[in-house]
């Protein structure tokens, strides 16, 4: 395996392959993301409450696709050793995972918002105007923030400590515990994704959370309120075909954001499902890089790219990549018609 004496670095084919991959795919999505906060922030119109639970996603989308991927991950895999410390890689690791976790929460909070507006309407501004969800938002980036500080305050204090093999802390809110062992999580330029450390003695399996219970209430919970919200849009938009203009130009707005939260979310259960599921299928390289990085880093990229095509003021983007297709379909359309004349 990586014991053997072949340098897994840029010299090898799948190193060097999937390096590019990454940093393509890094470029792409950190573009997507950054102009979804830049419409934001340059456009006042674009100021809403749902479009800066947007923007609070983009940004965490965009630290992990530069500091996690671009700025740690493809020099490990370029070098075939990390240039880092251990306690270094550990906290980006953990960091990018526990953004990663705040990004979920944002698509709770967008799932909340679109069930709102369609079964609350009347007390939706109250409820979700820019000042309340800029306070919840807040309030999960600091208590996010306080969870990393935990854990680099763990591994700081631990790294300095002198101990037998019996001294031993256990970490819940990190899912990985630290001691004066070495219990780091690190980045394998042999698998191209991060492995944590296995060792038996840096964990208390007593206190170790399952992650599988809360992604799984997380998850059900996203099924239950896009579920609602759809039935009722479906419903509502059938019973306001008639209505003015107006009415129905709002009915198509809730139908068109509905559709970016289904779509943002799918992105999402795509990553659990290799996660916790498919990952396990093979060691082979090939297949961990797939599976525990490509996939992770796929999903911040494709994210910020959903957020782009549904954004109104970046629908020239559209245009330039579809405009041909929905020309011509226009054209096909007038002929048939002018044909049934």
């Amino acid at each position: 395996m990586e014991l053997n004496s072949t340098r897994y670095d840029f010299s090898d084919p799948f190193n060097l392959i999937a390096s590019t991959i990454m940093v393509t795919n890094g470029i792409f999505g950190i573009i997507c993301n950054v102009l979804v906060s830049y419409v934001f922030f340059a456009v006042p119109a674009e100021q809403t409450s749902f479009n800066l639970m947007c923007v609070f996603r983009s940004i965490g989308n965009a630290i992990i696709l530069f500091w996690g991927f671009g700025a740690t991950f493809i020099p490990i895999l370029l070098k075939g050793s990390s240039p880092f410390s251990k306690i270094y890689e550990t906290i980006v690791i953990i960091s990018c995972n526990n953004l990663y976790v705040l990004v979920q929460f944002s698509g709770v909070m967008i799932a909340g918002n679109r069930f709102c507006a369609m079964f609350f309407p009347l007390t939706y501004a109250k409820v979700f105007n820019i000042k309340i969800t800029s306070i919840l938002l807040t309030v999960a980036f600091l208590f996010n923030q306080a969870e990393i500080g935990y854990c680099l305050v763990t591994i700081y204090r631990r790294s300095i400590l002198v101990s037998d093999s019996n001294t031993r802390l256990t970490k819940k809110i990190c899912y990985i515990t630290f001691s004066a062992l070495d219990c780091f999580t690190l980045f394998s330029s042999y698998y191209l994704a991060w492995v944590p450390n296995l060792n038996p003695n840096c964990h208390n399996q007593e206190d170790m959370p399952n992650p599988l219970n809360s992604t799984a209430i997380l998850l059900g919970l996203l099924i239950l309120m896009n579920i609602a919200t759809f039935s009722k849009i479906y419903f509502f938009y059938k019973s306001t075909e008639t209505e003015k203009e107006t009415m129905k130009r709002k009915t198509r707005k809730n139908k068109v954001l509905f559709c970016q939260t289904v779509f943002q979310d799918g992105i999402m259960l795509i990553d659990m499902l290799f996660t916790f599921k498919l990952s396990g299928l093979s060691d082979e390289r090939y297949w961990t890089f797939i599976s525990g990085t490509l996939v992770w880093q796929s999903v911040h990229s494709i994210d910020g790219f959903v957020m782009v095509m549904f954004n109104e003021r970046l629908t020239f983007l559209k245009r330039r990549l579809f405009g041909n297709l929905e020309e011509s379909n226009r054209t096909n359309i007038q002929m048939m018609t002018s044909v049934h004349h």
